[in-house]
């Protein structure tokens, strides 16, 4: 075996335990403050779940019709009937965007208040303290400012970001040779900026830090632990994408008796799922965020006394 074959075995055995390494740490903190972590479960992350479920249930059939009218448009005999095609595929999608906008604020505020505490009580925890009920309100009430402007820092970043894969998968489709590959490459570039993005929006809540200089700070805490965070982003992704494809399978159809109890129970086991998931993403986030600090050879706990120190009165 080569020196650069041995190095990458090396590379890849450590990237592996650091990534089970903070798995297994989240685990334990979870286990041993079960009650918190419940409790935030279900004050937060599954009414987010619930509300999200409703949402993607709710415009389904509407997103159906809007493709739909769009896609005969294209092959209409006549303009004027490609015309109130396109214009009533308008009407839909407005009805679409005022739909989202009535459940945006609650979700907005779920997930704040779900990463606010979820992180908060994690940071307590790895530092050998014990987080309550009392010590996460306390968090919302001292730092939810700064995750709000790092929040919507990271929405404009993302936005930003998420349609260059898809233009250059148009871009490049004539040559699959080329475009598979970009395509794949921009996929994991996007994986990468959620990690970053997810590391920056614990700096906003543990550090006096918000906005670009949490997501800097962020970037930063990660250098050699770059492909370990990529790998524990794109897990939840994948889990999280699959629970929420698995929903809504069944519903749309006239079921009674035990078939429907069977189909909302199983689609309440998928809201429980997802907002487990929200849940331990935050955990999760936050153990990783804190090895990384000690990797660098950073206190564990932050050394602002007006932050989670405080949060403990």
């Amino acid at each position: 075996m080569s020196h650069q074959d041995s190095h990458h075995t090396r590379q890849t055995h450590s990237t592996f335990t650091t990534t089970l390494d903070t798995l297994l740490r989240s685990t334990s903190i979870f286990l041993r403050n079960k009650r918190i972590f419940l409790s935030i479960f279900a004050l937060t992350t599954f009414p987010l779940s619930f509300l999200l479920f409703s949402l993607s249930f709710s415009t389904r059939s509407l997103k159906f019709q809007i493709h739909h009218l769009e896609a005969v448009a294209v092959f209409a005999s006549t303009h004027l009937e490609s015309l109130f095609l396109r214009l009533d595929s308008r009407i839909n999608a407005v009805s679409l965007l005022r739909i989202k906008a009535l459940f945006f604020l609650p979700c907005y505020a779920l997930s704040l208040l779900a990463a606010v505490t979820s992180v908060s009580s994690t940071y307590l925890a790895y530092g050998g303290k014990r987080p309550s009920f009392v010590t996460a309100l306390n968090a919302v009430r001292l730092t939810w400012k700064r995750p709000l402007v790092t929040s919507i820092c990271v929405y404009v970043l993302l936005l930003a970001y998420a349609p260059i894969p898809r233009v250059l998968a148009v871009v490049l489709s004539g040559s699959p040779a080329v475009g598979i590959p970009v395509v794949v490459i921009g996929l994991g570039v996007e994986v990468y900026l959620m990690a970053v993005m997810s590391v920056g929006m614990v700096v906003s809540i543990a550090e006096e830090r918000c906005g670009w200089e949490a997501i800097r700070v962020g970037w930063g805490l990660m250098a050699g632990r770059r492909v370990s965070g990529w790998v524990l982003s794109g897990g939840f992704l994948l889990v999280a994408t699959g629970i929420i494809r698995s929903g809504g399978n069944g519903m749309e159809e006239e079921v009674e008796g035990d078939y429907w109890w069977s189909v909302v129970g199983k689609e309440m086991g998928l809201m429980g799922m997802y907002g487990m998931v929200v849940m331990w993403s935050y955990v999760v986030a936050t153990v990783f965020y804190c090895d990384c600090r000690t990797c660098h050879g950073f206190p564990t706990t932050h050394h602002h006394p007006s932050h989670m120190e405080v949060i403990m009165v």
